[in-house]
């Protein structure tokens, strides 16, 4: 693949990877007599649901609507991407 946009705008580091989006259940305990209850520490990560994030997600794919990158500083930006 090919990045329009390689290195970061904000700090100059390269890009090392995409963002993604993902969907999963996080596992909660029981609950209480009162209603109240916790996180277990377990997520169920849907895997099959993952993509890319572009500049807005709810928007198809396109010259106006790009895939977002990051940096390991942990920056974001929009750039074309070739496959």
């Amino acid at each position: 693949m090919r990045l329009h946009k390689p290195i970061c705008p904000e700090c100059g580091e390269p890009a090392n990877g995409t963002v993604e989006r993902l969907s999963g259940r996080a596992d909660l305990s029981p609950p209480q007599a009162d209603g109240t209850t916790e996180y277990t520490g377990w997520t169920d990560i849907w895997w099959d649901e993952q993509r890319t994030a572009h500049q807005t997600d709810r928007a198809p794919e396109g010259p106006s609507n790009l895939p977002l990158v990051c940096c390991e500083n942990g920056h974001e930006w929009a750039t074309p991407i070739e496959w």
